[in-house]
């Protein structure tokens, strides 16, 4: 299975409301450049993306959140798990796309052994699978973007020999300021006036 060929189906299968968070690895820029328009937090550093998207989805329960996270940036913090668990938000699913390497490194421990999938259902969530075809997932994000979550797949990729990276993309302060203005303001709540509310002013 093929990084890009999910990405594709998850931007044909997203509402237009649906809010993204990307960890800081190829899926930025791939998912940059298929659903440049959409509420996109891009980018995150490794460990922060999961951490993010639980934020975004309890401030934001009318929405749905989909964190775009890879196996590297994931293991940095999976303890941020159990508080996704503990605080069971019903409008999150997390993807994370494992090809068993560090980006233009060596191997991360997916490759020997480490079972994603089971970090998850051990810290609470029930909803978890390990996909390693097109049409499953398909399936199941159909199935996450309609039920109530929290949800976690880890998807299992190929590495990609061409470095295909997507599109350039916004970065730092401008990277928050257009996904403030495209997340816009909660139903009877006002809309964030500071990037800083989002992280540091860079």
């Amino acid at each position: 299975m093929k990084r890009l060929d999910c990405l594709e189906r998850l931007a044909h299968l997203a509402a237009e409301e649906v809010i993204t968070v990307t960890s800081l690895s190829a899926n930025a820029g791939i998912w940059n450049s298929l659903r440049s328009q959409g509420a996109n937090f891009i980018g995150c550093n490794m460990g922060l993306c999961v951490p993010m998207a639980l934020g975004l989805s309890l401030a934001r329960p009318e929405r749905k959140v989909i964190a775009l996270d890879s196996d590297g940036s994931f293991m940095l913090d999976p303890s941020s798990l159990f508080t996704v668990a503990d605080a069971a938000p019903a409008n999150l699913l997390i993807l994370v796309f494992d090809n068993e390497h560090y980006r233009g490194m060596s191997s991360t421990a997916t490759s020997r052994g480490a079972d994603l999938e089971k970090v998850a259902r051990g810290a609470g969530i029930d909803k978890t699978a390990t996909v390693r075809d097109l049409e499953e997932f398909t399936r199941g994000v159909k199935s996450a973007l309609r039920q109530p979550g929290p949800a976690f797949y880890v998807l299992k990729i190929e590495q990609d020999r061409t470095g295909g990276r997507g599109e350039p993309y916004a970065h730092g302060r401008a990277m928050k300021e257009q996904f403030i203005d495209r997340l816009g303001s909660p139903r009877g709540g006002r809309q964030a006036t500071h990037v800083e509310s989002l992280g540091d002013s860079s």
